[in-house]
């Protein structure tokens, strides 16, 4: 039996170069999933940050601190995320949030009574959960450093 094979013509290879081509072209358009993790890091030694799987469009961290007080740096959010959750396990009495943009401004999220709008606080059975939405979440989006101060400090 003879082997069946295939002649090379000049035109198959320029056929198969530009089929090559323009899949390598759709790959390389195809934009990065993005990672939570990346979004925020601890700014205080004490501070730990975890993360948790959210709905679609949310993101979920939890911040513990031995000091009483949590700092985390937070990066540029992407424009597609309706809401952010803060866990907060070891906080006590929350007694304010505060919010220093990358540009310099200064926000009272919450000012240990009431939040701004978009901004819940909700007592946990151990802590709170902080939650960020609408233009609360819109005057964070562009980065900068979210400071929780509880009032027991050990």
């Amino acid at each position: 039996m003879r082997a069946m094979t295939m002649k090379s013509t000049p035109t198959f290879h320029t056929l198969a170069v530009l089929i090559l081509l323009s899949m390598t072209g759709c790959v390389s358009n195809a934009p990065e999933p993005m990672n939570p993790r990346s979004l925020a890091q601890s700014a205080v030694a004490d501070t730990h940050l975890g993360w948790k799987p959210a709905p679609a469009h949310q993101l979920n961290y939890s911040l513990a601190t031995s000091s009483g007080i949590a700092r985390m740096e937070m990066r540029e959010l992407p424009v597609d995320l309706q809401a952010l959750t803060i866990e907060l396990p070891g906080m006590r009495n929350v007694e304010g949030v505060q919010w220093r943009a990358v540009n310099g401004q200064q926000a009272m999220l919450f000012d240990g009574d009431q939040g701004m709008d978009g901004v819940t606080l909700e007592r946990q059975r151990r802590g709170y959960r902080l939650q960020m939405r609408g233009p609360a979440l819109e005057s964070i989006r562009n980065g900068g450093f979210l400071t929780v101060i509880d009032y027991y400090r050990n």
